[in-house]
């Protein structure tokens, strides 16, 4: 008898451990998804130790989908519905969700079946209101500067306040993941004891982490903008498999592009710097670094998006040492050189108005 019911628990157990998530579309939806799983222990490893997340093709069939709740430990699963949305999940073996999805484009859904998931569909709902209004705005083309201040202030409202009111509560580490910056730091620092047991809190306090990091790069990166910091030197190999040097360029502007054929927003930026290199032309050498690509992967990007400029390749063995150089913590980075070897300045990110910080350089002005 004993050993009936020690094998029902333990037949029940496993049961559990392969729960699923349920996720009903409006009538008549249809199409194929992507479901990209992976273990939140495995998510806060650094990039190269991580083991890539496990992506599966579903589609909705008798107006739903569904797929299986990681087994293995906490998780995280994105059901993306579009290239931009995506229902975000965090769940533990045996967890069963459902998930309804009101409207698909813009994306509107509630969560069931979890405290944690329950909270944190309606904390994502009342924040999406916000962000509708500001990309919105965005579109425009030209949009107010103090309205989308104000909306990011609306939106980190949402959450401060939340984790504030419910520091106990599943969905306080959720909330608090939606911050950043110093108010990120200052309301870590509120959490009670027992935010350790969540199963976001690895997430927390890996953004915790980065955060302290990106702090003390902007400090670094100020400083190197001041005008008076030599840019520090490197020697890279070409396409030919020459070596470059930063210094063989002294007496030009020189643009250092740290960019890499995975990253759109660089690629997205080659028209806006062909233009400029050909404005320039005598005064200004741009030298594009790549960063994280295979080397026949880098040489198949330059030629294909036709790169008239100076192309080095950054080995990620030896890599790490010129990122921290020159504070690169996000791709693109666009570092403007003087004739005299001095960082002028430093952007992170396609921004338009880097050309505009260019041509005053260049000019005088």
């Amino acid at each position: 008898m004993k050993k009936i019911i020690l094998s029902s628990l333990a037949l029940a157990a496993s049961i559990g451990a392969y729960a699923d998530v349920t996720v009903i579309f409006p009538e008549g939806a249809s199409g194929e998804y992507e479901v990209e799983s992976q273990l939140i222990s495995e998510s806060v490893k650094p990039r190269k130790d991580r083991k890539a997340p496990q992506v599966t093709g579903v589609s909705v069939k008798d107006g739903k989908v569904v797929f299986p709740v990681l087994s293995e430990g906490p998780g995280q699963s994105v059901l993306y519905t579009s290239e931009r949305e995506g229902i975000a999940l965090f769940t533990e073996p045996g967890d069963d969700l459902t998930v309804e999805v009101s409207s698909v484009e813009p994306l509107e859904y509630t969560v069931k079946g979890t405290p944690l998931m329950e909270t944190v569909s309606l904390l994502d709902a009342k924040g999406n209101e916000i962000k509708k209004e500001y990309f919105t705005l965005v579109r425009s083309g030209n949009p107010d500067q103090s309205k989308l201040a104000e909306l990011e202030n609306r939106y980190d409202v949402i959450f401060a306040d939340y984790v504030k009111g419910h520091s106990n509560d599943p969905a306080a580490l959720y909330a608090l993941l939606q911050l950043d910056g110093e108010g990120y730091l200052e309301m870590f620092k509120t959490l009670p004891e027992s935010a350790a047991n969540s199963i976001l809190y690895p997430l927390a306090e890996n953004k915790k982490n980065r955060v302290e990091k990106n702090l003390e790069a902007e400090k670094r990166m100020e400083a190197l903008q001041s005008g008076n910091v030599d840019a520090p030197g490197f020697t890279l190999k070409n396409m030919e498999g020459k070596d470059v040097s930063l210094s063989d360029f002294r007496g030009k502007w020189v643009i250092l592009d740290f960019w890499g054929s995975w990253c759109p927003w660089c690629i997205k930026g080659f028209p806006a710097l062909k233009e400029a290199y050909a404005q320039y032309q005598g005064k200004l050498e741009i030298i594009g670094i790549d960063c994280r690509d295979k080397e026949d992967v880098w040489k198949a990007a330059v030629k294909r998006y036709e790169l008239p400029w100076v192309q080095v390749y950054n080995p990620e063995a030896t890599a790490e040492s010129l990122y921290q150089a020159y504070v690169v913590n996000g791709f693109p980075t666009k570092v403007i050189v003087s004739p005299e070897g001095k960082i002028a300045n430093i952007t992170v990110g396609e921004d338009p108005t880097f050309f505009n910080k260019l041509d005053s350089l260049i000019s005088g002005k």
